[in-house]
């Protein structure tokens, strides 16, 4: 099995098993994946903290495990043919003092699946708010996706 493919597998497990998690813990609905859709356009969201991941799948992406780093999550499929499809996703964070920093988001493209992550750090129950662009089309404005979110350190 070569590496693309082991990480592949690796990163659909990591996938079905945040899945899973979010299904069974009531107590964090926030972490759970968001949608937004435009005509053409679903685009899954969610932010979680990177304990979630395990420590191959952190190492495979260069992502830090740490109780104050989170991972944001997003991608886009395509209404008609519900193929994963690749943007350019932009964005900042502010906190509730007006603290406003950008997010740089790393494209993770895998064989039937594209996802847009961006790593960030926070302090116990800190609270952000997402302003994010994502364009699946150069030709078209992009479309804007506005949230906040909690985050919590795990123990």
């Amino acid at each position: 099995m070569n590496l693309t493919c082991h990480l592949s597998s690796i990163y659909r497990l990591l996938l079905a098993s945040l899945v899973l998690s979010f299904a069974l813990s009531l107590s964090l609905p926030s972490y759970a994946e968001q949608a937004i859709q435009s005509q053409k356009y679903d685009i899954h969201y969610n932010a979680f903290n990177t304990m979630m991941v395990t420590p191959e799948v952190a190492q495979a992406y260069g992502f830090t495990r740490a109780r104050n780093r989170a991972l944001l999550n997003v991608s886009v499929i395509d209404n008609v043919t519900k193929k994963s499809l690749p943007a350019v996703v932009t964005g900042t964070r502010k906190n509730i003092i007006g603290q406003i920093l950008p997010l740089e988001f790393l494209q993770i493209k895998e064989q039937n699946a594209i996802y847009y992550i961006a790593q960030l750090r926070f302090t116990e129950e800190e609270m952000w708010r997402f302003e994010l662009q994502i364009q699946p089309d150069l030709n078209a404005d992009a479309i804007p996706l506005k949230f906040s979110q909690t985050f919590f350190l795990e123990q």
